[in-house]
C-alpha cells in the first residue's frame, strides 16, 4: 500500500474540493479476516486536466471524475443545445481517457428531483442525463455538497474512489 497519494485537481474547477492532509483506509496487505487501516497522506496538486476533473497522480488513465455542481448545471448542459454539444464531447473525452469515468453530482435523489425556477421539470433533465451517462458508459455518484461539511465528505469519498481504483487495479 502506498502510503502518499496526489490528487489531481483541474485548474478550471470553481468550487474545487478540500481534501485533508491524511486519511485512514483500508491496507490491502492483510487478507479478511485481518484487515487493518492504515493512515496516508494526500496531496493535491492543480493541473489543466483534458478531461475530468479530478484524477490519482500514476494512475490517469484508471478512474477520472468529472463534477457537477446541481441539477442546474445538469439541465443546462443536458437541455440547452450549445451547452448539450460541449457537455456530450466533455462525456465522450472522459470515457475514452480511462477505464472508470464517474460523473459526481452534488446532490441527493430528494433534491434532484425538486422543481426550481430554473428547472420547473427535473424529470426531463435527470433522463437526459441518464441517456447521455448510459451512451457513454460513464458511473453516476450522487453526493450532497451543500454545506462544508457535505463538500468535505464528498472530498473524502473522491479520493478513496480513486485510490480504489488504483488499488484494485493491481498496480500496487
Amino acid at each position: 500500500m502506498k502510503m502518499e497519494w496526489t490528487i489531481i485537481q483541474d485548474t478550471r474547477e470553481k468550487k474545487p474540493l478540500k481534501f485533508p492532509a491524511n486519511l485512514k483506509v483500508l491496507n490491502d496487505n492483510f487478507p479478511p479476516p485481518k484487515q487493518r487501516m492504515v493512515t496516508v497522506r494526500l496531496h493535491t496538486l492543480q493541473e489543466k486536466l483534458e478531461a475530468g476533473d479530478y484524477l490519482l497522480q500514476g494512475y490517469e488513465g484508471n478512474t477520472i471524475i468529472e463534477r457537477k455542481g446541481s441539477l442546474r448545471e445538469i439541465a443546462k448542459n443536458c437541455l440547452n443545445e450549445k451547452d448539450r454539444t460541449r457537455f456530450v464531447k466533455a462525456l465522450k473525452k472522459l470515457s475514452e481517457a480511462c477505464e472508470h469515468p464517474i460523473l459526481m453530482l452534488e446532490g441527493t435523489p430528494l433534491q434532484m428531483e425538486r422543481p426550481s425556477k430554473h428547472v420547473p421539470n427535473p424529470g426531463v433533465a435527470i433522463d437526459a442525463l441518464m441517456r447521455l451517462i448510459r451512451e457513454y458508459n460513464v458511473e453516476l455518484m450522487l453526493l450532497p455538497g451543500t454545506t462544508y461539511s457535505h463538500r468535505r465528505a464528498c472530498a473524502i469519498w473522491v479520493a478513496r474512489l480513486l485510490i480504489a481504483g488504483a488499488v484494485t487495479n493491481g498496480k500496487i
